[in-house]
Order: structure tokens, then C-alpha cells, then sequence
């Protein structure tokens, strides 16, 4: 596991406990709510004027607050439990990774053989090969290879011919994406500029502003429409390196080209 990998893995454990915490808060408020409600008799009205009043409404508030907001911490939690499923289950490749290219080119070889394997078995289904020829070749249980000697609706067998056209346009896309890592690999981060007291510098993949204070709603709202968003973590709002991110940021803060 690299410095990515290990810092990926660290965010799924973080989402993770963040999800237990705020199951842990939305219990306890509903527990809350349901133990405020309890004080009052089933089906006791509000007696208006009555000593009681006050504190009847008071607990009847009280006790939808708590749900709500008990609703509301469990509705996050199922959020960040979600969103951790989710990036344990990407297959994606982030530009951050330092084995990017090599994972990149996994991918490639693992398409260009599938395509191989999509180009023979269309050519044994046409010299009549049947569904335990196929499994054989494929890798695949019988009854699943004999789906591909059933005709579609327009009367076609085998592989449909957009599933290589679409495997041969992700090569071509991943293919040129590793050509930019590449380059960008051997390629010198920009000089920092600095305008005014804020600074716009190329580090860690990414394009930075840096502002001395916290910039005005127009100029964050400015910076998030372009794709920047904060990060505590560096202190400026970053977004990936590349020359729109470049030019973006200087455009934000009045650099002239």
C-alpha cells in the first residue's frame, strides 16, 4: 500500500467513524425526544391556564427538536456510510496516486484483452461454436455463455459490436491520460505569482490561492464557480493542476496575462 492507498484507506475509516458518531448522536436525541413525551399522560391535552401549561408546551417543543434533529444525524450517518461504500468500491484511478500510470496501464491491458477475447468469440459463434466452446474460452459457466447464442431483439447473437467500440474508445481515453501524467511528471511546477498579498502557487498536483485574510463572499463564490474549494489541510483554495486551473485563479485575483 503507497502514501495515497494509505492516506484513501485512512478517509474510509475517518467517514466511517464519523457515521458511528453521528448514529450514536441521532439515537440519543431521538431517546431524548421519546423520553420528554413520556412525562405527559397519552392523549393529555394542553390545559390552558393551568400550572402545567408552560411546561407541557415546553417539553412538546423540546421533544421535536430532539427528533429532528435526531432524524437529521441519522439521515447523515447513512451519508458518510454511503460515501464510504462508495470509495472502497471505486475502481477509479486518481492523478494523486504515484502508481497512476502503472495502475493505468493495467487497465489498458486488461481492455485490450478483453477485446481480444470479445473478437474471438464472435468469430467462433460464427463457425457455429456452442455455449461449452465459448465457456471454455471465456472463462464463464456454461448457461452464462449460452446467453450469448440467444438472439437480441434485432435478431443479432454474440457480442453486440458497440461493447468493442466502447472498450476501444476507454483505451484511447485512458491511453491519452496516461501520456498527460507523463508529461506532467517531467514537467516543472509554475513559478508562484504573488498579486496583491495573495499568491497563486503549483504544488502537490494542485493550482493554490493563498489569501493574507479570508476573502469576500463575491470572490469565494467567484473561486467556487470556477472549480476551487477550500482546504484547511494547505490553507488555500486548490483545485487539480492544469493550465484552466492556472489561468482560473489568476483570472480570480485581477493577474493580467
Amino acid at each position: 500500500m503507497n502514501s495515497y492507498e494509505q492516506k484513501r484507506a485512512e478517509r474510509i475509516e475517518c467517514m466511517r467513524a464519523r457515521a458511528e458518531c453521528k448514529r450514536a448522536e441521532g439515537h440519543a436525541a431521538i431517546d431524548r425526544s421519546r423520553e420528554r413525551l413520556s412525562r405527559i399522560p397519552f392523549g393529555q391535552p394542553i390545559l390552558v391556564g393551568h400550572h402545567s401549561e408552560r411546561r407541557h408546551r415546553s417539553d412538546l417543543a423540546k421533544s421535536d427538536r430532539d427528533m429532528g434533529r435526531g432524524v437529521e444525524a441519522l439521515s447523515e450517518a447513512d451519508e458518510l456510510e454511503r460515501r464510504a461504500r462508495a470509495a472502497e468500491k471505486s475502481r477509479a484511478v486518481s492523478s494523486d496516486d504515484p502508481d497512476a500510470v502503472v495502475k493505468l496501464r493495467q487497465k489498458v491491458a486488461d481492455l485490450e484483452a478483453g477485446c481480444e477475447r470479445t473478437k474471438r468469440a464472435n468469430a467462433m459463434i460464427k463457425k457455429g461454436a456452442t455455449a461449452a466452446d465459448l465457456g471454455a474460452m471465456l472463462g464463464w459457466p456454461e448457461d452464462k455463455a449460452a446467453r450469448l447464442l440467444e438472439k437480441d431483439f434485432a435478431g443479432r447473437i454474440g457480442f453486440p459490436s458497440y461493447q468493442l467500440s466502447n472498450d476501444r474508445a476507454e483505451i484511447r481515453r485512458l491511453s491519452e491520460r496516461i501520456a498527460q501524467l507523463e508529461t506532467r511528471a517531467t514537467t516543472p511546477a509554475r513559478e508562484p505569482i504573488e498579486h496583491n498579498g495573495i499568491r497563486i502557487e503549483e504544488a502537490d498536483n494542485r493550482v493554490r490561492v493563498i489569501f493574507p485574510d479570508k476573502p469576500e463572499e463575491a470572490v469565494r463564490s467567484k473561486l467556487k464557480s470556477r472549480g476551487f474549494r477550500w482546504s484547511p489541510t494547505a490553507g488555500a483554495w486548490q483545485r487539480h493542476a492544469s493550465n484552466g486551473a492556472w489561468f482560473d485563479a489568476k483570472e480570480v485575483i485581477g493577474v493580467q496575462s
